[in-house]
């Protein structure tokens, strides 16, 4: 029979129609200019120290604009009718050379147009994208706001969460959003020293005598006529009333401007330490003050900012010129960074994220899954058959891509697999989308290849949820516990084959329960498929136990040797115990009759409930020694899923109290009727 899959045109239709139709921002911008492909790539090749490790401005890009926008791209229309979709870099390169235009872009995501109102600017619609000038007129509100809703999380956090100061949800998006501008602002400023008066953020402050000042003042060269100071000396001179004399007015205006070029250029860590002992990078910031303290490295630091500075001499001629100093700094960089063994793998962590590797393996499970749909129309048939050996073939290249961008994120790190949450999404993903494969290999049932299409589809698309809502660095520097790749490899790898595990013997049971019930319903009988199906889950729930069961050993053992101690109760091991008792309860009640197919099924939802509370919840109670990963909302996303589950649970105890009924109905209709006294 030929397929003809019209009924997929109008969804087709409807999802370029959403598509087209979605509206682009404004920018107030006339025209925009896009970066050439060559200065854009070697600006990605320039490296910045930020959370404790050093890694390509492309990341910082990636992960600073994902915190402003919620996306990691800036996507905008231009006066002349142009629409542009700028790449995160390209994005940053106008933040730091061409901030007249950064300052147009509308980046800043807001959720609630309450939050706009507050702070006194017009709102454009209820959720919507603004530019830093849209939101300037409010700046001053945003900022004595910030500071209230700031103390009143730090109150909320050290009283143990008292309900009187926990944030409301637009309090929350104010106090954020003030933070992304705030962080705007200093990305803006951080060569504002170079500029000569162009360009200072939050102009305003200064008054009219230090604006001229700007004009002509070289903070560099004057660093090098200032007599030794530290901080502390610096802010007592600004601090000192005015005598009258203009000279002193004159030196302690030049202070001024020295101490505001300093602060605004805090932030981005872009030079390497002048000790190869040195581990810590420096900003601008840095090197302007610790030349003002010290004559002994005040050339250095001098030199470090001329550096700096040929750089926004170069980004006002020519592109050609520019794209030359950012390669010519980049070099530099890297021959200073060598030696410390600093930047050596940044070229895979660019490879890694322009590969996009994890987006692709989700497009790869969600396309398996509708060619595994058409097998649908002719079970069992040639063309089913086909259909299901390319679903299960484009889900296994969607395996291969999750491996390898795993197997980049392990060479870039020098780590095992799982070192932080985001890991483990992975990692638990990949896992069940191989139990999947493996279960098909040996039944050729569809199951195996249904099973790893939607842990796929699920794992990649809650992998791409978690970068956006965190918006942080995902190769992140470990806590001090984990510091230790014999146990990470070990315990943390055994104890997530485990979770996987478990998460695949739910979804089998959601297939079986709501397989059951809609047979049920249809009033059909599906008895061979439905054991196949209660052995395949008994096999994952003895795998899910065997690898719980050592994981958990194992990191007794890790306790013992970190802490101290074996076991301590510790919420974490606690979970990790449950899932051992659960599958143990489970096997056990199967092998002495207490629970039979169903309950068997129903157990394995359960067990699902236990292992998403261990891998997620524990984490977020904020108590023991294993609360280092803890994850804003998440309890929300929880209590839903428990319902979902719950839902199929109801399923299960319908079948089950349909079973019984029959099993009844049988047994009256076997027992023999009393024969009936006839009359003589």
């Amino acid at each position: 029979m030929k397929i003809r899959p019209f009924f997929l045109l109008p969804i087709l239709l409807f999802t370029v129609g959403i598509t087209s139709a979605r509206e682009v921002p404004q920018a107030n911008l006339e025209s925009y200019q896009p970066w050439s492909e060559n200065t854009v790539h070697s600006f990605e090749n320039l490296l910045v120290q930020d959370g404790g490790r050093v890694k390509p401005i492309y990341s910082y890009a990636r992960f600073t604009l994902l915190q402003f926008s919620g996306k990691s791209t800036a996507r905008f229309a231009s006066n002349d009718g142009e629409k542009h979709s700028l790449h995160y870099s390209e994005w940053l390169l106008d933040v730091l050379f061409r901030g007249d235009v950064a300052k147009e872009l509308p980046i800043f995501v807001v959720d609630d147009s309450a939050v706009i109102v507050q702070i006194g600017v017009s709102p454009k619609s209820k959720r919507d994208r603004y530019s830093y000038s849209e939101l300037a007129a409010g700046r001053a509100k945003l900022a004595d706001l910030g500071a209230e809703y700031a103390e009143k999380q730090r109150k909320h956090q050290e009283s143990e969460k008292d309900p009187q100061y926990e944030l409301e949800r637009v309090e929350g998006m104010i106090l954020t959003l003030g933070r992304n501008i705030s962080a705007f602002e200093y990305l803006l400023g951080q060569f504002s020293f170079a500029r000569k008066g162009e360009l200072l953020v939050n102009e305003n402050i200064l008054p009219p005598e230090l604006l001229k000042l700007a004009a002509t003042l070289d903070p560099i060269e004057m660093l090098d006529k200032m007599p030794e100071m530290t901080l502390g000396e610096l802010v007592q001179v600004i601090r000192q009333p005015d005598t009258g004399d203009e000279d002193s007015r004159m030196f302690a205006g030049a202070l001024r401007l020295f101490f505001f070029y300093a602060n605004s250029a805090r932030g981005l860590s872009l030079i390497s330490p002048q000790d190869n002992e040195d581990e810590t990078w420096i900003s601008a910031s840095d090197a302007m003050l610790n030349g003002l303290e010290s004559k002994e490295i005040r050339p250095w630091a001098t030199e470090q900012l001329k550096g700096l500075q040929s750089l926004i001499e170069a980004s006002g001629e020519d592109e050609a010129t520019f794209q030359k100093a950012l390669t010519q700094f980049s070099d530099d960089q890297r021959e200073k960074a060598t030696p410390r063994g600093e930047g050596t793998r940044s070229h895979l962590e660019v490879q890694l994220y322009r590969g996009k590797y994890f987006m692709y393996a989700l497009y790869a499970f969600v396309f398996a899954f509708v060619i595994m749909a058409f097998s649908w129309f002719s079970p069992g048939s040639k063309f089913g058959r086909i259909m299901l050996l390319i679903a299960s073939l484009i889900a296994l290249v969607g395996l291969l891509l999750d491996v390898y961008g795993i197997t980049l994120r392990c060479i870039i790190r020098q780590r095992p697999p799982i070192t932080n949450l985001y890991d483990t999404v992975l990692f638990i993903t990949g896992t069940a989308v191989l139990l999947g494969l493996l279960i098909e290999y040996f039944t050729r049932l569809g199951v195996g290849t249904l099973i790893a299409i939607v842990a796929g589809v699920l794992g990649m698309f809650l992998s791409m949820k978690y970068e956006a809502k965190e918006a942080t660095d995902t190769i992140t520097q470990l806590v001090a516990v984990l510091d230790t790749n014999f146990w990470l490899a070990t315990h943390v790898t055994i104890i997530n084959i485990g979770y996987a595990a478990g998460l695949v013997a739910t979804l089998i049971g959601m297939l079986y329960l709501a397989g059951r019930f809609f047979v049920t319903l249809a009033g059909k009988e599906a008895k061979d498929f439905f054991k196949v199906l209660t052995r395949i889950n008994y096999g994952v729930i003895c795998f899910c136990l065997f690898f719980s069961l050592i994981g958990t050993v194992l990191g007794g053992i890790w306790a013992n040797y970190s802490w101290g101690r074996f076991w301590g109760w510790d919420p974490k091991e606690n979970g990790a115990l449950m899932i051992c008792l659960w599958t143990l309860v489970i096997l056990h009640g199967r092998m002495a009759g207490w629970i039979r197919e169903i309950g068997v099924h129903m157990n394995a939802i359960v067990l699902g409930i236990i292992v998403t509370f261990s891998w997620w919840g524990v984490n977020n109670l904020g108590v023991g020694l294993h609360s280092y990963g803890f994850t804003e909302g998440v309890w929300g996303t929880l209590y839903a899923s428990w319902v979902v589950l719950g839902v199929f649970l109801l399923m299960g105890v319908f079948s089950w109290i349909d079973e019984r009924a029959k099993k009844s109905a049988r047994r009256e209709d076997s027992t023999p009727k009393e024969a009936e006294p006839t009359s003589d």
